[in-house]
């Protein structure tokens, strides 16, 4: 009777109402990151004004007494994280052509990003940038993986990527850096220890593994009863 109970109740559930609530907080959160990052940005802007300006010898601590130094001031008033705020303000120094407003427009986490381009290969940075104004929502997780692959040697891509982890046990983890070292020597890339670089060594293993008769036939196999419809992908033979 339990049973039949739980069962009726999961069946008047308003399945429709819980997945407008589900995608209305799932935008909701999504809006909060992007403001949370350009917010953050402006803060990192403000802040590397009042260290150009020893701005903080004219405010007065908690105790009534001046500061005297710029940490102390930021420790004591700026409750974000002060790690991440000194690391916008080093990117500041890396991407010099943008302006603030420019910096916030873009956001932190996708600034984070740039710099690395800025650093490592500065020619390629107005792609980026034309990239990103001409897609402002582009993922950060998106544009991490375009400049990966740039870093690593590949050519400028604004195509997606797809982020995939897995997981080895310890002892079995020495034969997949063994791998990763003998393909490095035999077909090297030019930034191994990217995710992109990995990523390449890792494409050419599951190519050369697919190629085989067995496995061709079976993944014939495979694709012809459906079993890829949903990633909607197909391996040309």
């Amino acid at each position: 009777m339990a049973l039949a109970k739980q069962v009726e109740q999961v069946e008047q559930v308003d399945s429709k109402a819980i997945r407008r609530e589900i995608q209305l907080l799932a935008d909701e959160l999504h809006d909060m990151r992007g403001k949370a990052d350009r917010k953050l940005a402006r803060l990192s802007n403000l802040v590397a004004t009042v260290s150009k300006l020893k701005l903080f010898r004219e405010w007065k601590n908690p105790k009534g007494k001046f500061y005297k130094t710029f940490d102390s001031w930021l420790s004591s008033e700026v409750r974000e994280s002060r790690s991440s705020v000194y690391r916008f303000i080093g990117v500041r120094q890396h991407l010099k052509s943008l302006s603030d407003s420019r910096l916030e427009s873009i956001g932190a986490s996708r600034c984070f990003e740039l710099v690395k381009v800025a650093r490592d290969k500065p020619k390629m940075l107005p792609r980026f940038l034309k990239e990103i104004e001409k897609n402002p929502e582009l993922e950060v997780v998106t544009l991490r993986a375009m400049v990966s692959n740039t870093l690593a040697g590949g050519a400028f891509d604004s195509g997606e990527y797809e982020s995939i982890e897995f997981v080895v046990k310890k002892e079995d983890a020495p034969y997949v850096h063994k791998t990763l070292a003998v393909m490095q020597a035999v077909e090297p890339v030019s930034n191994p220890d990217a995710a992109s670089g990995r990523g390449v060594h890792l494409i050419s293993i599951c190519q050369e593994y697919l190629s085989g008769r067995d496995q061709v036939a079976i993944l014939k196999s495979l694709e012809e009863a459906g079993a890829f419809n949903r990633a909607a992908w197909k391996i040309e033979e």
